[in-house]
């Protein structure tokens, strides 16, 4: 039970610090699997649970009056549960885009609660009542915070055993394909953001780094370093250096 608290106290309070705190993009799935690895005693796990996550939903963004599934309480469930159980993480994987989506569902019926917080602000206003704006704001943020808890304390309380028992009923065959599915999921996710930011000017580097990876074998942090000098070198033979140094010049020579 203490473990089930503190996975939910650090879901619900990275949540909280992108609403009340700034983004510091603390509530990325990349920073909660490690987290929850860590209250669990295993932090290896919960780092590749939520790099792959953090593949999927990388380019998830809410924009408007969508609401997206909820990264949160996925990511800090699916890593507390591949941990808990002992299912391979591609299988967990798989499972945590279903439990995301039901999240979804419960922040959309949160979000419909906090109108009530919001009339109550707009009353308080009128009557020059600015204590009972600020207590309005911080009402709805609460409702948030234990929105996000309640459903990971409850999941982690009571998927353990669910989870186990589903895992241990599932077909092997069906288990394979789950483990393919998760596999796909981090592509997707990629060509999602791609589709997003692609730039005909830049798509060779794209490839460039595609084959490094694919045919020359190179590490993440080869190509990253490859990516960096080819940035530095595009940088200066487009001639962008030369007009740096000129400004810095004639500013140099206005002073």
């Amino acid at each position: 039970m203490i473990q089930g608290f503190l996975v939910a106290l650090v879901a619900a309070l990275v949540y909280m610090e992108s609403r009340i705190g700034g983004q510091h993009m603390l509530d990325r799935p990349i920073i909660i699997g490690p987290l929850v690895g860590v209250i669990l005693g295993d932090p290896v796990t919960g780092l590749m649970v939520g790099g792959s996550l953090e593949l999927v939903w990388m380019g998830l963004v809410g924009i408007g009056t969508s609401t997206p599934p909820d990264v949160v309480v996925g990511s800090a469930l699916a890593t507390a549960l591949a941990i808990k159980t002992g299912a391979t993480y591609e299988t967990t994987l798989a499972l945590a885009i279903p439990i995301s989506l039901l999240a979804q569902v419960g922040a959309i019926g949160v979000c419909i609660l906090n109108t009530v917080f919001a009339h109550r602000a707009d009353a308080c206003a009128e009557k020059g009542d600015y204590r009972g704006v600020e207590i309005s704001n911080w009402m709805g943020s609460a409702l948030y915070f234990i929105f996000k808890f309640s459903m990971v304390f409850i999941g982690f309380m009571i998927g353990s055993d669910l989870i186990t028992k589903l895992v241990s009923n599932i077909p092997e065959i069906i288990q394979k394909g789950l483990g393919q599915s998760g596999n796909l999921l981090p592509a997707l996710g990629v060509a999602m953001l791609i589709q997003m930011t692609w730039d005909k000017k830049f798509g060779a580097f794209l490839f460039l780094g595609f084959a490094l990876a694919a045919f020359l074998n190179v590490s993440t942090i080869g190509a990253a370093i490859f990516g960096v000098v080819f940035a530095v070198l595009y940088f200066m033979l487009s001639g962008n250096m030369g007009h740096t140094a000129t400004v810095n010049s004639d500013e140099s020579e206005e002073l």
